[in-house]
């Protein structure tokens, strides 16, 4: 078997030594001794290169010593900078070694920063991170504002192209069907449908509409109603408007020929919002009513109501209307009120068939007679939209 010389035993226990020799070593307030490679001190703390923990970051005010076996730079906290290498004397004074003017005595617990002579100073490379992370920072959220424009154009657009195409066509109307019916020990069937064709405008608002609500039981009629009217509104301001409506009705069990309401108020929207308007209206018409006896009424009349819509979710909308309609000639004693309930919610993903579920109800202070004079309709409609 080979047997090492003498002298390559000696070139491995010197290179031993040496390794061990040029580690930089730091003691601690505690004794502690750490060996390893210095990399700077910056910011209150050492960092510090090791073999059992690769990077290991102290805070400088727990140092009491540091020896390097290289030359760095140095700054106090005088300001001062001076390049050499940090070492302990054999008496235990930590020094500047190697520098311009010799050795120079030192208070470690007086140094600053320390870094290498070839790299930037830790500070600078604070501010370059700090100036890089603010630059991602920046160019994020200016990506961000990019999308922020882009959707809010995008919606504009949108917004825009659907007010365009109502413009060109601002038609619209529904058509509501319902039918009941029973069998057994009471035949009865029923039928209501009701047609609205609406026209909107920046300034106008018109609405013309057509009922029919028709129901038998056991051979009999026990409903046979019909009903038309339009409106026009005008606005004169934001909130204020002109209104011009027209009603008919035609009602067998309440032995109404026909009765003709025609009026022109002048109305204001109290609120006026996307998901909400309320509105009432104020002003003076004129009423005919020719029952099945022969006997007619006219009287001018006067004319108050107001009118709801709210959408209370993208599923849900309610209406509510009221109007009532005084006699000139004796108003506590001879009016009308007719009244109007509802909601619905669209059964579709584009939103244009729904349901709907409405109330009507009318009281006449002087009906005909054998006539009662509240008349109250209820209603559970499929109806079909467009626009």
């Amino acid at each position: 078997m080979h047997k090492p010389s003498l002298r390559t035993i000696f070139l491995l226990i010197s290179s031993t030594f040496t390794n061990i020799a040029i580690a930089d070593q730091v003691v601690l307030d505690d004794g502690s001794l750490l060996k390893g490679t210095v990399k700077q001190v910056a910011n209150g703390q050492l960092i510090m290169d090791t073999a059992f923990a690769n990077e290991v970051t102290i805070d400088y005010a727990r140092v009491n010593q540091i020896t390097t076996d290289k030359k760095f730079l140095v700054e106090l906290e005088s300001r001062d900078r001076i390049v050499g290498k940090l070492s302990v004397d054999s008496n235990g004074q930590s020094q500047l070694s190697d520098t311009a003017f010799g050795s120079v005595n030192i208070d470690p617990k007086n140094i600053k920063n320390v870094w290498e002579t070839d790299a930037t100073k830790p500070q600078i490379l604070a501010v370059q991170q700090e100036y890089q992370d603010e630059i991602k920072t920046l160019k994020a959220d200016k990506e961000k504002e990019v999308e922020d424009l882009k959707s809010s154009y995008e919606t504009a657009l949108t917004a825009l192209r659907e007010e365009r195409n109502r413009l060109r066509d601002p038609w619209s109307g529904s058509i509501a069907m319902g039918i009941t019916g029973a069998s057994g020990n009471t035949n009865r069937f029923g039928a209501h449908g009701r047609g609205e064709l609406n026209r909107e405008t920046d300034q106008e608002r018109m609405n013309i509409y057509m009922e029919v609500n028709f129901q038998k039981e056991d051979g009999e009629q026990t409903a046979n109603q019909k009903l038309a009217g339009l409106s026009l509104e005008r606005d004169i301001s934001e909130m204020w408007f002109a209104r011009g409506s027209a009603d008919f009705e035609i009602d067998d069990f309440e032995e109404l020929d026909l009765r003709a309401i025609a009026a022109a108020s002048l109305g204001r929207f109290f609120i006026r919002e996307d998901d909400l308007k309320f509105k009432g209206f104020a002003g003076l018409g004129y009423r005919f009513e020719s029952y099945s006896d022969g006997t007619n009424e006219k009287d001018p009349t006067g004319v108050l109501g107001y009118d709801v819509k709210y959408k209370m979710n993208s599923k849900l909308s309610l209406f509510h209307d009221f109007t009532y309609y005084p006699s000139f000639s004796s108003p506590g004693k001879n009016y009308l009120i007719v009244t109007n309930f509802g909601g619905e919610m669209p059964i579709t993903e584009k939103e244009d068939w729904k349901v709907r579920a409405s109330l009507r109800s009318k009281y006449n202070s002087q009906p005909a007679q054998d006539a009662e004079s509240t008349d109250t309709t209820y209603q559970m409609n499929l109806v079909y939209d467009w626009d």
